[in-house]
């Protein structure tokens, strides 16, 4: 089958096609869309903000974390003996940041400001015990915060009676919600830090109160004014037992104990405790 196609054979005809092109064309040009009114497409440049979680603290400085070496050294930042610790050992770690990653981790450092302990502090102890992961310890020891239950009773209900609308749980059941922990880890910590500070040290720093925190109270002012030199064995005076728990040799230093707070959260171990 063939198509017919219709050919203008006069001159006349030619015209009069050109002038109705002309003018369908006219009329398209100047024809407003039916979209007219729609928004113009966007295009994002990369991702979409998102909302950033912020927790307002007292004097809570922002610190940059370079790259450096973990292996345990000799320092002791403040304290006497010579040398500093080495705040920038700790490869790119934040404490905070780790805690605050927590679906719990906002309500923790809450807890903290309103005991009266920074929140890097509280942030820094929940690495330190289990980096921030609800576990069982050995004997009683347990939580984010791997208290006793004897000391959790003791500190969460001391915080409640500070805190009456805070809603605490002061029940052994509630030692098993970090949020909830953190009440008695902020309040152990605050203790700690006015414990020492009623005992000649100033401004206790993170590594200070962690002497407290890790080995109680008895021997935590002899060690926050121990020189970097300093036999770790001979000022806690652990059983066997418990230094190899505590990873402590005979022959491990305070320096190189200092040194090993330094490792896991950075400049944390030299910051004050209390707001």
């Amino acid at each position: 089958m063939f198509a017919v196609i219709f050919r203008p054979t006069h001159r006349g005809d030619i015209a009069r096609r050109n002038a109705s092109r002309l003018a369908a064309a006219l009329l398209l040009a100047f024809a407003v869309p039916s979209f007219a009114g729609d928004p113009v497409p966007v295009t994002e440049r990369g991702l979409p903000e998102t909302v950033r979680p912020t927790y307002l603290e007292k004097g809570a400085p922002k610190f940059t974390y370079p790259i450096g070496s973990t292996d345990v050294g000799s320092g002791g930042g403040n304290n006497p003996g010579g040398g500093n610790v080495d705040y920038t050992a700790c490869s790119g770690c934040d404490p905070l940041h780790t805690m605050n990653a927590q679906s719990w981790g906002g309500q923790a450092c809450n807890a903290a400001t309103m005991i009266g302990v920074s929140c890097a502090s509280l942030a820094a102890t929940c690495v330190m015990e289990s980096n921030c992961r609800n576990v069982q310890g050995a004997g009683t020891v347990s939580g984010a915060f791997q208290m006793t239950n004897a000391t959790y009773t003791e500190t969460i209900n001391q915080a409640a009676a500070d805190n009456p609308n805070a809603g605490i749980d002061t029940s052994l059941a509630g030692k098993n919600d970090p949020a909830n922990q953190a009440w008695g880890a902020a309040q152990y910590e605050y203790n700690g830090a006015t414990y020492l500070q009623e005992n000649g040290v100033d401004n206790p720093t993170f590594t200070d109160v962690r002497g407290y925190y890790q080995f109680g109270p008895s021997n935590s002012v002899d060690l926050a004014n121990a020189g970097n030199g300093d036999n770790l064995e001979a000022i806690v005076r652990l059983s066997p037992q418990a230094m190899a728990a505590n990873g402590i040799t005979a022959t491990t230093t305070v320096g190189d104990w200092r040194q090993s707070i330094a490792n896991r959260v950075g400049p944390s171990a030299g910051q004050t405790v209390l707001n």
